[in-house]
């Protein structure tokens, strides 16, 4: 069988690729890219690439990363407790009108779902307070 077409194939249109079979003067070229493709992700999955830090440039060289990486994490936390006072909020709102609408329209789902948006958001608030009383990473120093 062809490894780009999957056609069958008889001795006479056959391109032996070593590593698969190939439609003589149709399919060559594919076949050949599917191989070396297939080749290069074997090489990847034995040899694994290494994690590195990717900092700008001004800190590689010669500032200090950990300075560098402190006020990104911080700078992370602070936009993440953001976030979360946020869609506590938003949650309390939608909820609140659900459960209330809910409770109008005498729609048991509706009510149930706006109970879930609040419970949600009580959740969120309980985060983002819990957030703030963290200790906090060093601001960024300059040397």
């Amino acid at each position: 069988m062809c490894k780009s077409c999957c056609k069958g194939l008889c001795a006479e249109c056959a391109v032996d690729l070593s590593k698969g079979l190939a439609c003589r003067n149709h399919c060559e070229e594919s076949v050949k890219t599917i191989i070396d493709l297939v080749e290069r992700n074997i090489q990847l999955w034995r040899n694994p690439a290494k994690a590195q830090l990717v900092v700008p440039p001004a800190i590689q060289r010669g500032g200090q990363p950990t300075d560098y990486i402190a006020s990104q994490l911080t700078a992370h936390i602070r936009d993440t407790r953001k976030f979360r006072w946020g869609t506590g909020t938003f949650c309390s709102i939608i909820g609140a009108l659900l459960f209330v609408e809910g409770l109008v329209q005498e729609i048991i789902f509706v009510a149930i779902l706006g109970a879930c948006f609040v419970g949600f958001a009580g959740v969120c608030f309980v985060q983002a307070r819990r957030s703030t009383r963290r200790p906090r990473l060093p601001e960024t120093q300059t040397r």
